[in-house]
């Protein structure tokens, strides 16, 4: 079984993925569109999970349009979210752009880790970019932690080898004895 960045949004190559054993893939999640539904749809109906990459900060985000792109994610049945903050790293068109225009903050390299703003986003302060941050991963796991979304994902790869008999009978007697008898 597999996992990789975004498949080909064809049927039949999804369907040569899903049966080939991909068992999720990491998507990038720009918006709350319907290419982004139905992509992630496309993805299910074939058995693959998702993983949405949600890149925050962004010039045309603002605080509202953070917390909708969040209830949009729930309300897709994504699978995993990883949230980070768009953090502009030297030699990208990112950083050119915010050092141009003064934004840059902070030159402190260990503060480059995605998950702290260096620059000033433009429609809130950086300490809001942060707290939104701390929002999204509060409110897209609240009602499951990232441990039991993480598990139910892998639950049903195993349950999906299981039916296919691509389990040797010593996994299978370890995955029962791990997710029970309902395999």
């Amino acid at each position: 079984k597999w996992c990789s960045h975004p498949i080909e949004d064809k049927p039949e190559v999804l369907d040569l993925a899903a049966r080939a054993g991909a068992w999720y893939v990491y998507q990038a999640v720009f918006d709350t569109s319907d290419y982004i539904r139905d992509r992630i749809k496309r993805y299910h109906d074939y058995g693959i999970g998702v993983e949405g990459t949600v890149l925050l900060g962004l010039d045309r985000h603002t605080e509202d349009d953070i917390k909708r792109l969040v209830d949009f994610l729930l309300e897709i049945e994504l699978d995993l979210a990883e949230f980070t903050v768009l953090t502009p790293f030297p030699h990208t068109r990112a950083f050119d752009e915010l050092k141009a225009e003064g934004r840059i903050f902070s030159y402190d390299w260990n503060e480059y880790s995605a998950d702290k703003v260096v620059f000033y986003p433009k429609h809130m302060s950086p300490e809001r970019l942060e707290q939104l941050l701390q929002y999204a991963w509060d409110a897209f796991y609240r009602d499951e932690p990232q441990e039991i979304k993480m598990f139910n994902l892998f639950q049903r790869v195993i349950r999906k080898e299981v039916a296919d008999n691509t389990f040797r009978p010593r996994d299978r007697s370890l995955a029962r004895r791990a997710f029970g008898r309902n395999l």
